[in-house]
């Protein structure tokens, strides 16, 4: 069985919003053994939307649609189902009963146009909004079962596990999906090392997926029950992770950060920040993981060469004869704020971020990242490449792996 995703708004076309409502409708739709063939995007035009519509349920037995669900005039996609299923549009009382409530409860007078969220195309199944004021609905257009939900995502998420669920046709079995997370290996070599995995009959399917500079290898199986397809990925799972070696870092929703705050927690350990070219981004990524504040001692961004100098203590005189983005630089920046902070481990990140300030010696994208602990310090050498929030971003994911490395081989 598979659906396709069918998202309407002028917004979404357009670019001004992340569709995230299509990626999360596929993976539920995953679980529950719901192949999705297709994700489209329509404009807030009624005749494109009845087109769209009637070609995803020519093609798929499953279809969702999400937004213009709106009271306003240019939310359309109500009329447009219905058009597409040869129904009139209904009013259901106890969906106008939902949304004079609302605005009862608020204080406000109901504007006469909130009347229309509580229409339906009648002999429809009505997919009440516990969250909002905006009905849904599931109609059928030939063979095809038709679920449409708001485009708000808290909306959308309540109103499908509660409401669309329980209607939705039974899958084919149950497909079961596990990531490796990467980073610091290209996807072509990771594409060599599992090369024969990559030429498995399609079960587990293997695919990878590229964001930011993270590498994930997607594990993609089916059968009778999700226990069973979970046991298909598991041997190959491991498989890979020995393949991958060190580039792995974690599974499925892992980011750096949290595997760093983990290896953090489990070793007892604390850790100190001093940042220039990325200015305060790793902090900032630390600080988003719950509970970090007992491992994180403290981040500083030292811009200037006189703040290197005066916060962490790096002697003056390397900046004329090193450079303040240089492998000495970097090194007595992670040596100076783990002395000073007491932390275990320190990091120093000092580089050029750009679009201006590169050199043919030190073109823009050389950052110098260090890691210090009580018995050594490391250093790394980046030549990183794209735009200034790019260059930011890879410098401070490389100054996290390089912690998770380390901590690692202290384990």
């Amino acid at each position: 069985m598979q659906a396709e995703i069918l998202s309407v708004g002028d917004e979404v076309v357009s670019g001004q919003i992340v569709d995230s409502n299509a990626a999360w409708l596929s993976q539920r739709l995953a679980d529950l053994g719901i192949v999705v063939a297709a994700h489209a995007a329509v404009r807030d035009i009624q005749s494109e939307i009845v087109e769209a519509v009637k070609v995803a349920a020519g093609c798929s037995e499953v279809v969702i649609v999400t937004g213009g669900l709106g009271p306003t005039h240019d939310d359309l996609t109500r009329e447009a189902v219905a058009a597409a299923a040869g129904a009139e549009l209904a009013l259901d009382p106890p969906s106008l009963e939902h949304v004079e409530q609302i605005f009862a409860a608020r204080g406000i007078e109901m504007p006469a146009s909130n009347a229309k969220q509580a229409t339906v195309p009648r002999g429809s199944d009505v997919l009440p909004n516990a969250t909002g004021t905006a009905a849904g609905f599931r109609v059928d257009i030939g063979a095809a079962s038709v679920f449409v939900l708001p485009g708000v995502p808290r909306e959308m998420k309540v109103m499908f596990e509660g409401a669309a669920v329980p209607l939705l046709p039974k899958g084919d079995g149950a497909i079961a999906v596990r990531m490796l997370k990467c980073f610091g290996m290209s996807e072509s070599l990771i594409s060599e090392k599992l090369a024969a995995q990559m030429e498995l009959d399609g079960n587990p399917k293997v695919a990878f997926l590229a964001s930011e500079g993270i590498i994930s290898v997607k594990f993609t199986s089916r059968a009778a029950t999700r226990a069973a397809a979970l046991g298909l990925i598991e041997p190959e799972l491991a498989k890979a992770r020995s393949l991958l070696g060190d580039a792995v870092f974690g599974d499925d929703a892992d980011t750096l950060e949290q595997v760093v705050a983990r290896l953090l927690e489990s070793q007892g350990r604390t850790l100190a920040v001093a940042e220039s070219c990325t200015g305060g981004l790793v902090g900032a990524c630390l600080t988003d993981v719950p509970g970090i504040s007992a491992h994180f001692l403290e981040g500083v961004v030292t811009y200037s060469n006189a703040s290197k100098t005066r916060l962490l203590g790096v002697p003056a005189e390397l900046f004329d004869t090193a450079g303040a983005v240089s492998a000495d630089v970097a090194r007595g920046m992670a040596e100076g704020v783990r002395e000073r902070s007491g932390a275990d481990i320190g990091v120093g990140i000092t580089g050029i971020a750009g679009p201006t300030g590169g050199s043919a010696a030190k073109p823009v994208g050389t950052v110098h990242v260090a890691v210090a602990t009580a018995a050594h310090t490391s250093h790394r050498k980046l030549a990183l490449r794209g735009a200034r929030t790019v260059i930011k971003d890879r410098a401070a994911k490389h100054a996290l792996n390089m912690v998770r490395l380390e901590l690692r081989a202290q384990a």
